[in-house]
This record gives C-alpha cells, sequence and structure tokens, in this order.
C-alpha cells in the first residue's frame, strides 16, 4: 500500500492537547521541518511514531537530494528568498461551527535536485518531548515528483493546509 490521501496526525493532535507532546506547536517555524517521501510510503495517521533521523518510523523511504537535506528542511527557511513559511491559524465566526484553519505561505526550495520521485510531504515538529511527531502528511495525487538543479515548490490549497471543524 501507499500513499492515497492527505491527513493530520491524529495521536499527534490528541498528543498536543492531552500534554503528552510538548515542546513545540504548529507555529512552529525553526522547531518544525518538512520531509519527502516516496511512492512505498504508507502514513499511519492513526499511530504517529517519531521521525526526523529517528531510525525508523513516518520517515521510512524518504526521499532527499542537493539542497533538500536528509530529514527535511525547516519551515523557517523553505518559502521563497529562504524566509519562513509563517504558519498561521484561524477560527471562522460561524453561530453554529467553530472552524480552525491552519495555513502557510507557499513552499519554494531552490537550486534542489531530487532524483527519486518525491509522491508526498511530512511536515513534523522537532524538539519535541518524547519525540519529533508528524503534524500532517501531505499527498501529491499520485504523480512522482523531480528536480534537476531547480526549485522544489509546493503551492497550498487557497483555503488553507487543513481544517478542523467543530460544531458548537
Amino acid at each position: 500500500m501507499a500513499w492515497t490521501e492527505s491527513g493530520l496526525y491524529a495521536a499527534t493532535l490528541k498528543g498536543l492537547l492531552g500534554g503528552t507532546v510538548t515542546g513545540s506547536n504548529w507555529l512552529a517555524t525553526s522547531a518544525a521541518k518538512i520531509f519527502l517521501t516516496g511512492s512505498a510510503d504508507t502514513p499511519n495517521y492513526l499511530n504517529a511514531t517519531p521521525t526526523g533521523g529517528s531510525g525508523g518510523g513516518e520517515d521510512t523511504g524518504e526521499v532527499y537530494g542537493t539542497g533538500w537535506a536528509q530529514y527535511g528542511v525547516t519551515v523557517s527557511t523553505a518559502a521563497a528568498g529562504s524566509t519562513s513559511l509563517a504558519p498561521a491559524l484561524a477560527t471562522g465566526a460561524s453561530p453554529d461551527t467553530a472552524d480552525m484553519t491552519w495555513s502557510a505561505t507557499n513552499l519554494s526550495v531552490a537550486s534542489t535536485t531530487i532524483s527519486t520521485g518525491a509522491y508526498g510531504a511530512k511536515w513534523y515538529l522537532t524538539g519535541t518531548t518524547p519525540a519529533n511527531y508528524c503534524i500532517i502528511g501531505i499527498w501529491f495525487g499520485g504523480n512522482p515528483y523531480t528536480t534537476s538543479a531547480g526549485t522544489f515548490a509546493i503551492t497550498w490549497n487557497a483555503a488553507g493546509i487543513a481544517y478542523i471543524r467543530c460544531a458548537t
């Protein structure tokens, strides 16, 4: 089985809300990274495991190359001009629902050579206790993406990267 959809990691969200995962948050820039994965990767959105050099877990099948370091690029330098992706949280104003939208500026990393096709990306928190955990998996739709001394870019949906709808 391989990538088939994007998703939020329920175990990480539960740990952040419940206080068992501490040390970072969804708005972190220097304490978060994005890494690429290949076609054989199968995200486990229910039971997130440590990533970012842990020797397994969610970084199995990682894709990297010139300009895109192993274990990912930091969110603080992954936008055009090596600026931060500037993640943001916003809530809706509906009287019946309380939407929370997570968004960021588009990702753009210049001068990359990634010869193994990337089928998805994972945004994870670094420096968390007990370990580095993924927030979200981003599926690229089933097509591999490579670069040759070019820019690797991800353009987020205008509505945001993710949202959570809560009934009031």
